[in-house]
C-alpha cells in the first residue's frame, strides 16, 4: 500500500469527552478534564461581561446580562442576538428558553426568535427536565409545557425556598422539611420526605451521594440511601459543577478548587484558576485544536491509529524541571510535594507544573507524607518534626529525623536517628508518647490499624508496639542496612538486600525465609494476594505468600514497581505494565529519562515517576490496586489502612 508522506503544518482535531467552561472578565476559557484531577487549558474565546454558558449538541451559547452569542464547537462564532430585556437565566429544551423578569423568550438553535410570553409571576430559579420546564415562583413549584401552558404545580405546608431537578428527581426544600420526588414518568411521585431543612443553592449527584451548595456557602456531602451527613466544606464557594468524582468549586474569592468526592469525605486538592465568575461543566464533544508537523499515514493506518488512541492507557502529560537534584519520594495531596538535602519542601502545581520552594528546616532527607486535613507532616535533621499548612509548625523531638512518618487512624508516628518512636494521637493532648527500642532504624514505620506500628532497626529486630506504646511483641530477622516492611492483613514480610521474611502479625513467628544470594532487592510491594519484587539488576519476581516464585521477568531494568488494579508496573529506563498472573508484557513506554526514585499513583490514575532532575507526569486508566492503599493513606506503599 503506498504511503503518503506530508510534510507540511497542519491542524489536527480531537474531540474532548468533556470540558470545564470558565468564565473571566472578558474572556472564557475551556479545560480538557480528560484527567479530572488535573485539568488542561485548551481554548479560550473573548467575550465581555458573561455570565453562564449552555451546550447542545452542535452549539455553545454564552449568555451575556442582555446578550446571548453563539458558537460552533470549535468555538467560531455562529450568531449573536441583543436584548432590551435583563437575562435572569436560560435552559436548553430543543429550543432556547430565556428567562426574564416576567416574561420567557424562545429561540431556534441559530437564535431567532420563536416566541415570546409574558408571566402573571416571577421566576425564582428554573430546571428542564425532558420536555418541562420546571420553575420555583412565588413559594411553589410550577412545571410548564413546551408552550409555557401550566402542566402541574406542587405547594408545601410552608413555602418551597430551594428547587431543583438533579436527574430524573426533583430535590427541595422548606423552611422545615426536604423533599424528593421522582419525575421520570412526567409527573412528580414522591419518594421521600425528611424532617430538615436544606436551604441550597445548588445541589448535585456525584458517587450515588447528593453533594449541596448551601445558602451559607457552605458544601454539604449527604448519603442518597438516608440523607444522613457524610462531610462538610466551609469553603465559601459561590458556585459548583462536577465530573465524574470530582468537584470544580468557584470560590468567593475568585478561584476554582479540585475536589475529589470520596466515599466517606470531600478531599480537596489543588487551585485551578483564578479570578473565575462561574464556570460550569459541558460534556458536549467539543474539539481540541493541535498542531502537527509531519504525519506518515494511510487509510487502513490511520484507522487503527484512532482507534489505538481510544484505547490508550497511558498518556504522557509533561515533565516538572526541578531546581536540584532530589532523591526523595514525592507525595500526592493538593499539589505534589519533595523534600530536598538543603531543607526546602519543593510543592509542584500539577496544573501548571511550576515549582514553588518553602524553606522548612536545615536538612531534609525525609519523604513528606500529606496527611488526610491537607497538612504536609516531615522530620527535619534539626531534630524537628514539621507540620506546614499555610504556616510551619515544629514539634521538638529527641534527636535527628532522617525517615518519614506513617499515618495511622488516630494521627502518626515517627522514628528517630537514636531508636526512639514517637506516637502522635490526636485524641489525647500534650507530648507524644515516646518508646525507647534497641537501635537506630533501617525504613519507616509501618502502621496495621488493627495490630499497630511495625518499626525495623539496624540488628533486624523487628518490633510491633500497639497505638499507647506498649510493646506487643519483637523478632530477629537479619542484621541490614536498609530493608522495606510490607504488611497485608495477616502477614508482614521484611525485605532486606537480599532476603524475604515472611512472618505472622498476631504473634511474630517467622512463616519462611526467601534468600537471593545473587540479587540486590531494591522494592517490594503486595496486592494482598502476591509479593512482588524488583532488584538492582531489574529483574521482577512474584512471589506467593508460602514463598514460591510464581513467574519471574529478567532485564526489565527496573527499579521501581507498584501495583495497579490493571496489573504490575515497573519503570526504569522504560516503563511496563505486566499481567500480575505471568509477568507477561502487556505494554512497553519508551521513557524521556530513566527513573531514579519510587512511583507514586493517585487514584484518579495520576501515575508520577522521579528521575534526578524532574519528575514524569502519566495520565494512567486505572487505579492503585483495590484494597491496598498506595499513597492516600501510607505514603512508603507498604502497609495496610483502611478506613
Amino acid at each position: 500500500m503506498k504511503h503518503v508522506l506530508i510534510v507540511l503544518l497542519f491542524f489536527s482535531q480531537m474531540v474532548l469527552p468533556a470540558s470545564l467552561f470558565v468564565v473571566k472578565e472578558g474572556t472564557i476559557e475551556l479545560y480538557d478534564v480528560s484527567v479530572p484531577l488535573i485539568p488542561v487549558k485548551s481554548g479560550s474565546i473573548d467575550v465581555s461581561n458573561a455570565v453562564k454558558i449552555l451546550s447542545s449538541d452542535s452549539l455553545v451559547y454564552v449568555l451575556g446580562t442582555m446578550r446571548i452569542e453563539a458558537f460552533d464547537l470549535n468555538l467560531r462564532p455562529v450568531s449573536k442576538i441583543e436584548l432590551n430585556r435583563r437575562i435572569i437565566d436560560a435552559v436548553l429544551l430543543e429550543d432556547l428558553y430565556v428567562v426574564h423578569d416576567y416574561s420567557i423568550s424562545v429561540f431556534d438553535r441559530n437564535l431567532n426568535l420563536k416566541a415570546s410570553y409574558t408571566l402573571n409571576e416571577r421566576l425564582d430559579r428554573i430546571s428542564a427536565y425532558s420536555n418541562l420546564l420546571i420553575a420555583l415562583s412565588g413559594g411553589r413549584i410550577i412545571a410548564f409545557d413546551r408552550n409555557l401552558k401550566r402542566f402541574w404545580e406542587i405547594s408545601a405546608p410552608s413555602s418551597i425556598i430551594s428547587a431543583q431537578v438533579v436527574g430524573s428527581y426533583l430535590m427541595f426544600s422548606t423552611n422545615k422539611e426536604f423533599y424528593i420526588m421522582n419525575i421520570s414518568q412526567g409527573i412528580p411521585v414522591l419518594e421521600s420526605k425528611h424532617k430538615f431543612a436544606l436551604n441550597f443553592q445548588q445541589i448535585l449527584s456525584v458517587r450515588n451521594n447528593l453533594v449541596a451548595l448551601l445558602d451559607d456557602k457552605s458544601i454539604l456531602m449527604l448519603s442518597r440511601a438516608d440523607l444522613s451527613v457524610i462531610d462538610r466544606l466551609n469553603i465559601s464557594a459561590v458556585s459548583i459543577t462536577s465530573y465524574k468524582d470530582y468537584l470544580y468549586v468557584v470560590t468567593d474569592k475568585g478561584t476554582i478548587v479540585v475536589a475529589s468526592v470520596l466515599p466517606s469525605s470531600i478531599k480537596l486538592f489543588q487551585t485551578i484558576a483564578t479570578n473565575v465568575k462561574w464556570a460550569g461543566m459541558s460534556e458536549t464533544g467539543l474539539l481540541k485544536t493541535t498542531t502537527v508537523a509531519e504525519v506518515q499515514t494511510t487509510t487502513e493506518t490511520t484507522s487503527y491509529q484512532e482507534k489505538h488512541e481510544e484505547e490508550k492507557l497511558l498518556s504522557f502529560l509533561g515533565d516538572v524541571k526541578l531546581p536540584q537534584k532530589v532523591s526523595t519520594t514525592l507525595a500526592i495531596g493538593r499539589e505534589l510535594y519533595l523534600s530536598t538535602l538543603d531543607g526546602n519542601l519543593l510543592r509542584v502545581d500539577p496544573n501548571s507544573l511550576k515549582v514553588y520552594p518553602t524553606k522548612v528546616a536545615f536538612i531534609l532527607t525525609a519523604d513528606p507524607v500529606v496527611m488526610d486535613d491537607g497538612s504536609i507532616v516531615l522530620g527535619s535533621w534539626d531534630k524537628n518534626i514539621c507540620v506546614v499548612t499555610d504556616r510551619i509548625a515544629k514539634m521538638g523531638t529527641d534527636s535527628s529525623i532522617s525517615l518519614a512518618v506513617a499515618k495511622t487512624p488516630y494521627g502518626f508516628v515517627a522514628v528517630d536517628d537514636d531508636g526512639t518512636l514517637y506516637i502522635f494521637d490526636s485524641r489525647r493532648s500534650g507530648d507524644p508518647i515516646k518508646v525507647r527500642l534497641t537501635g537506630w532504624f533501617v525504613c519507616p514505620p509501618a502502621v496495621h490499624e488493627d495490630y499497630g506500628i511495625f518499626v525495623l532497626d539496624w540488628l533486624g529486630i523487628l518490633h510491633l508496639v500497639d497505638f499507647s506504646g506498649k510493646g506487643i511483641w519483637s523478632s530477629i530477622t537479619e542484621s541490614t542496612k536498609s530493608a522495606e516492611i510490607v504488611v497485608t492483613s495477616e502477614l508482614i514480610f521484611v525485605v532486606t538486600q537480599r532476603s524475604v521474611w515472611c512472618l505472622q502479625i498476631k504473634d511474630g513467628k517467622t512463616r519462611w525465609t526467601e534468600h537471593f544470594e545473587n540479587a540486590e532487592l531494591l522494592q517490594a510491594v503486595s496486592d494482598g494476594e502476591t509479593l512482588y519484587l524488583c532488584d538492582a539488576v531489574g529483574n521482577v519476581y512474584a512471589l506467593d505468600f508460602s514463598g514460591r516464585t510464581i513467574w519471574m521477568r529478567e532485564n526489565l531494568s527496573a527499579r521501581t514497581i507498584l501495583s495497579t488494579q490493571t496489573g504490575l508496573i515497573a519503570a526504569g529506563e522504560k516503563l511496563y505494565l505486566l499481567s500480575s498472573k505471568d509477568g507477561s508484557i502487556l505494554l512497553e513506554e519508551s521513557l524521556p529519562v530513566s527513573t531514579t526514585g519510587k512511583m507514586k499513583l493517585s487514584d484518579s490514575g495520576l501515575l508520577t515517576l522521579m528521575a534526578e532532575d524532574r519528575i514524569l507526569l502519566y495520565k494512567l486508566k486505572s487505579s492503585p490496586t483495590a484494597g491496598w492503599p498506595m499513597y492516600l493513606r501510607d505514603a512508603m506503599n507498604s502497609s495496610l489502612f483502611r478506613k
